[in-house]
């Protein structure tokens, strides 16, 4: 049977009080996969966009991003804004410390930086795709419009995002079976990248491809990840988390 109500909440909160405990290795090694997972699933959201002008092209590259998130969850990786909501719970749950919170945030946000550069290097600028990005101008427009909002705008798209992501994340941890799990992850994800929300770990990947075809500078690209992670960790930690935490605390 799947899990509902207060005994979806003290799952999650085992399962991330597990994220909290692991050893540096095993959360640099996932952290990692997690950075590269998500960054293919961003990979492929912009290749559709380069190859068609259609208005249905995003929303056909929206439903492709989430092959990302499917391979953490079922393959393993440890996602930072993911753990956002699972060590998030925990913490709320009093099953984790503050100090542990934060060294697996830490660690897990640097891990999966690092996987996102290594796709923008190896797929980027080895393999010839950031030329092509270039060259239909969708690396621009992509970077353009994650650079151009105000401070407070990045928090709130970073927010909404996060609400989607770890709404993915919570339903999927309700089922109990990888199918189940990848069935019900997949619209949130998908609706997320559709609407355009800011996620500071794809944000990571598109900016390092930036980077390294010189269309975006340290101080934008570091400017839009702080304010994003903020928000971020308020949609996943303040309102999913909190708010579950809090309606089923009594339960």
């Amino acid at each position: 049977m799947d899990l509902k109500g207060n005994d979806l909440l003290e799952f999650t909160a085992r399962k991330g009080a597990d994220k909290a405990a692991s050893s540096v290795k095993k959360s640099v090694i996932l952290g990692f996969l997690a950075g590269l997972y998500i960054s293919i699933g961003y990979a492929m959201y912009l290749i559709v966009l380069s190859k068609s002008e259609s208005e249905w092209a995003s929303l056909v590259g929206s439903f492709l991003f989430p092959i990302g998130l499917l391979l953490i969850v079922v393959a393993g990786g440890e996602l930072f804004t993911g753990n956002v909501l699972d060590v998030g719970v925990a913490y709320l749950r009093e099953k984790t410390s503050l100090r542990l919170l934060a060294r697996n945030w830490m660690v897990v946000f640097i891990s999966n930086a690092l996987g996102a550069v290594f796709l923008a290097y190896t797929l980027g600028e080895v393999l010839g795709f950031n030329s092509i990005l270039m060259g239909t101008g969708t690396l621009q427009y992509a970077i353009e419009g994650k650079v151009s909002g105000s401070p407070m705008q990045m928090v709130v798209s970073g927010m909404l995002c996060n609400i989607m992501v770890t709404l993915g994340i919570w339903v999927s941890n309700s089922s109990k079976t990888n199918v189940g799990k990848m069935v019900l992850l997949w619209v949130p994800i998908a609706g997320f990248v559709f609407l355009g929300f800011q996620h500071s770990v794809a944000n990571l990947y598109l900016f390092a491809s930036g980077l390294f075809g010189g269309l975006v500078s340290w101080s934008s690209a570091l400017g839009n990840i702080f304010f994003v992670v903020i928000g971020n960790i308020i949609g996943g930690a303040l309102i999913v988390a909190g708010l579950y935490t809090e309606a089923y605390r009594g339960d």
